[in-house]
């Protein structure tokens, strides 16, 4: 993230720690450092308010994608649906206690923390809503974001699915709709998350 300092008009480069005074940049612009080149600012057009469409999108989402079914196998006779919390039990129950704690934490607990936590400062921003520990809540954003494995989980869904399809039947759920929804929506908020003008717009709220 941007280090902003209290002085609201400065802004200090994230790579070398040059202090200058903040650029102003139109929608879409970027602004470099003039001493390592790295990228100081990167505006988003209309940043929170898509953040917090895309956050409410997602939290929406993330039920249907972990308590639908994202397969339905079809073998002898036999029909067996799988849900992403069902997977996760299924590996708890067969004594692999930690595959099951990884799936949980990194398909479930972890993008629905994610979508939370940037639904909770997008919020606060586009209704100048001064909630709590909102400098908390995009700090931890930024930290868990690099801990999403959604995209892994659907890799390995579709991997599966190639492995059986010569020996089942499979019929995809809704489950699996949801969940390449869910994986496009938290890319797209990913995206779309303007760091600097989210931690500039909260120093600007602390200040005043």
């Amino acid at each position: 993230m941007d280090k902003i300092t209290d002085t609201e008009h400065l802004i200090a480069c994230n790579e070398c720690d040059l202090l200058l005074e903040r650029p102003v940049i139109l929608d879409s612009q970027k602004a470099k450092c003039p001493r390592c080149g790295s990228t100081l600012i990167s505006a988003r057009h209309n940043s929170i308010e898509r953040t917090l469409a895309l956050s409410i999108a997602g939290m929406i989402l993330i039920f249907p994608a972990n308590l639908f079914p994202l397969l339905t196998l079809e073998l002898m006779g036999r029909t067996q649906s799988q849900t992403i919390f069902s997977s996760a039990m299924g590996f708890y129950y067969d004594g692999l206690w930690p595959l099951a704690v990884l799936v949980f934490m990194f398909t479930i607990l972890v993008p629905a923390c994610k979508l939370l936590l940037l639904f909770w400062v997008s919020f606060s921003l586009q209704f100048s809503i001064r909630l709590p520990a909102r400098r908390f809540a995009l700090r931890s954003y930024q930290h868990l974001d690099e801990w999403g494995m959604l995209e892994v989980y659907l890799v390995g869904v579709l991997v599966s699915v190639i492995k059986l399809v010569s020996m089942a039947t499979l019929v995809p759920g809704i489950g699996i709709f949801c969940l390449g929804a869910l994986i496009l929506v938290t890319t797209m908020s990913s995206s779309m998350l303007d760091t600097d003008l989210f931690w500039h717009k909260i120093a600007e709220a602390d200040h005043d």
